[in-house]
């Protein structure tokens, strides 16, 4: 992983957790509304230990250089694959550089909460 791929994901992750607030708020069901309540809290402490993790290898994010990029599903369970993958693809940068355990043991901690939630989504 590269601080360009670091910063890309932290970004992700910001437009996950506004899309996932535009879940939320759109939701017709109360368990939908308490899951995505649930996943935006996930992906805040996710977010912040990779950040606070990643910086200690390559420095802090300049003023500008992190920028949330958007997520474009229209459903959780939707927004919970496209999470996935840009998760997945990070760890395959992760995997093979001992200096990136931590990274790499907080993202797999990560996949597992986000396969939970996509479980979670099918009940009605």
């Amino acid at each position: 992983m590269q601080k360009i791929e670091f910063s890309s994901l932290l970004g992700s992750l910001e437009g996950f957790k506004t899309k996932f607030r535009e879940l939320h708020w759109n939701s017709k069901l109360k368990s939908e509304h308490l899951l995505c309540d649930d996943i935006m809290n996930n992906i805040t402490d996710f977010q912040d230990n990779f950040a606070e993790q990643g910086f200690s290898i390559f420095g802090k994010l300049q003023i500008g250089e992190f920028i949330a990029e958007q997520s474009y599903s229209q459903t959780t369970p939707e927004a919970l694959k496209e999470l996935l993958v840009i998760l997945m693809e990070a760890k395959a940068t992760l995997i093979d550089d001992i200096n990136f355990c931590s990274l790499s043991a907080l993202t797999d901690d990560m996949v597992g909460k986000v396969h939970k939630f996509m479980t979670i989504s099918t009940y009605k």
